[in-house]
């Protein structure tokens, strides 16, 4: 266990000195983006999102209730909850329970018991998105056709990569979303399937435990595996058995129902105004940049069909493409989801990886410019551009 432990020490290592040694001089752009993670979570607190200091008071609560938490409403925890929502100032979700799985749950239960959480807990999150950079920029690499690519490709994978760890700066080091971990559950298990399947699918059952989402890397694994039934089971084996270990404090409480009635009801909740500026019924410009995206992503998809006539070669051009699933479901997620946070589309950073380089380049593109559109429309949508600039003055 300890020679295993040391291994993946000095993997780690390599790692990181190959990663530094790949930037070149840009590492310096990666050391003062870590920088500005550490210091930007000492000092700002959350602008948009109470879900930080929710999670920190439902650790801390944990101590003294235990898993009744997913059946106790914060009120009923602490008569004195206090805690507000910023974009309305009232308080936020005082009548529902913890709504995020166990290890989430466990993971802030840690976080309370340590020293200055507030600040601690960014700081992990921050550690999250380095261990990420590290993982897209090699990812990145694997996944591209050739192995020496051009000098223009190369500096748009750089780029890329410490693009992820610049955007994650608004939700790690200031909002202190959980963005970070499920990003890393995404990675860690496309990651693993190289060495190990049954690592890879325990990866998934992990991250459906700290957020459901991490479910929709499933599919890339599963059509992957197609060509051997045996490794398909062995992996469906392993998640169903994490799975099943770790709901078992959920079976206890009312948690599963609580969750689906609360499921879409954010406003009822809350004051926080549900907003999702890529639905297709809103009229913003990442509504529509996010409908073409996925209307594009269909015809790339399916592009083997409306080129052959061969059934049986058209199906099989679909099953190839199978790392276009992860990243048409998440769209199809979003744009029906009615409450989808602009922290949601840092998931994407995950998906694109799997991508061979020839598709990776557009769909980067069109990525970053929805991206940066949806953060306007949001800020347009909750606080609006008044308030918020007035924060900084």
């Amino acid at each position: 266990m300890v020679a295993l432990l040391l291994e993946s020490v000095n993997k780690g290592r390599k790692s990181i000195k190959a990663f530094l040694h790949d930037l070149g001089s840009l590492k310096y752009i990666f050391f003062f983006l870590i920088s500005l993670h550490l210091v930007l979570g000492v000092f700002f607190l959350p602008l948009f999102s109470s879900d930080f200091e929710r999670n920190l008071f439902y650790g801390e609560a944990f101590w003294k209730h235990g898993f009744q938490v997913y059946d106790m409403t914060p009120l009923e925890i602490d008569p004195n909850y206090s805690i507000g929502d910023p974009t309305s100032g009232i308080l936020s979700y005082p009548n529902t329970t913890f709504d995020y799985p166990t290890l989430q749950l466990l993971f802030w239960v840690g976080i309370a018991a340590l020293p200055f959480p507030q600040i601690t807990a960014k700081w992990i999150l921050s550690i999250f998105d380095i261990f990420n950079t590290i993982l897209i920029f090699e990812l990145l690499k694997r996944f591209s056709p050739n192995e020496n690519g051009s000098e223009k490709s190369e500096l748009f994978e750089k780029g890329f990569t410490l693009s992820y760890l610049l955007f994650a700066i608004p939700f790690s080091a200031i909002e202190g979303q959980s963005t970070s971990i499920t990003i890393f559950f995404f990675l860690i298990s496309i990651a693993l399937y190289s060495r190990n399947n049954q690592a890879s699918y325990l990866a998934v059952g992990l991250g459906f435990h700290w957020k459901y989402v991490t479910l929709l890397i499933l599919p890339y694994l599963l059509v992957k595996d197609i060509g051997s039934v045996k490794k398909m089971l062995s992996g469906l084996g392993y998640l169903v058995g994490c799975l099943i270990l770790l709901s078992f404090p959920l079976f206890f409480s009312q948690f599963i129902l609580s969750y689906f009635s609360f499921f879409g009801n954010l406003s009822l909740y809350s004051g926080q105004i549900p907003s999702n500026p890529l639905l297709i019924s809103k009229l913003y410009i990442s509504s529509i940049l996010s409908t073409g995206m996925l209307l594009l992503g269909i015809f790339i998809w399916l592009k083997p069909v409306l080129e052959n006539r061969k059934i049986s070669f058209d199906i099989q051009g679909i099953i190839g493409r199978g790392y276009w699933i992860p990243l048409l479901l998440l769209l199809l997620f979003l744009k029906i989801y009615a409450t989808a946070f602009p922290w949601y589309w840092m998931w994407f950073y995950a998906l694109i990886v799997i991508f061979p380089r020839k598709d990776r380049r557009l769909f980067t593109k069109l990525f970053a410019i929805t991206f940066a559109f949806g953060l306007v429309d949001f800020v347009d949508m909750t606080v609006g551009f008044e308030t918020f600039f007035g924060f900084f003055s």
